[in-house]
């Protein structure tokens, strides 16, 4: 998830020297976001403006990068944390992250969208709606294996265990045809009744 993308993130590009002598990664949780914030600022040349494009950015402490590189699943690689966290969020229908410089310190702001709901909804159904929408994600990842090779609605649909077709539509193959990672069999009359959806091979 983001949060822990973000704090591998503070861990790589964090200030050890005697600048910032105890002084620790501070991950602040509201009802409405998440702030990480990481004793020094942007290191080198780099610059906000930069973060998560396709320009190289300094590294820190190389030798944290090597050992987590090692471990295989803390990062995948070097320069590709920004650009998950913004996949990642964008996914799940929130806010872009924020980054800020300031005193001498860097945070990172993780949004959620309760910001934008009644007040008569509880942190309980915050956190129902974002475990559900984990759901779907997962399904549609099971969904493009299932349909490697073609499939009917019907049939993706009974391979979902999802029993209401509105929410099976729109949960599920309009996100994956929309991000081009389904797609119509017949595409010359995408209504037909015996139209089936193949996952695209990229």
């Amino acid at each position: 998830m983001n949060c822990n993308k973000t704090i591998a993130n503070a861990l790589i590009h964090g200030d050890y020297s005697s600048l910032t002598e105890n002084a620790y990664i501070s991950v602040y949780m509201y009802q409405d976001r998440i702030e990480i914030i990481n004793p020094g600022a942007l290191y080198g040349m780099n610059r906000i403006e930069k973060l998560g494009t396709a320009t190289i950015m300094e590294s820190r402490n190389p030798n944290i990068v090597r050992i987590l590189e090692e471990k295989g699943a803390v990062i995948e690689n070097r320069h590709s944390g920004i650009p998950t966290m913004k996949r990642e969020m964008e996914e799940y229908g929130l806010p872009e992250p924020e980054f800020y410089e300031e005193r001498g310190s860097f945070k990172v702001i993780l949004r959620n969208n309760i910001a934008n709901k009644s007040d008569s909804q509880t942190a309980t159904q915050i956190a129902t709606q974002m475990a559900t929408q984990i759901k779907y994600k997962d399904i549609r990842k099971k969904v493009l294996n299932f349909c490697i090779k073609p499939k009917t609605s019907e049939e993706i649909r009974k391979f979902t265990g999802i029993k209401t077709k509105s929410v099976f539509s729109r949960q599920i193959i309009k996100p994956l045809v929309e991000k081009g990672l389904l797609d119509y069999t017949n595409k010359n009359s995408i209504n037909a009744r015996n139209q089936k959806y193949v996952t695209i091979k990229k």
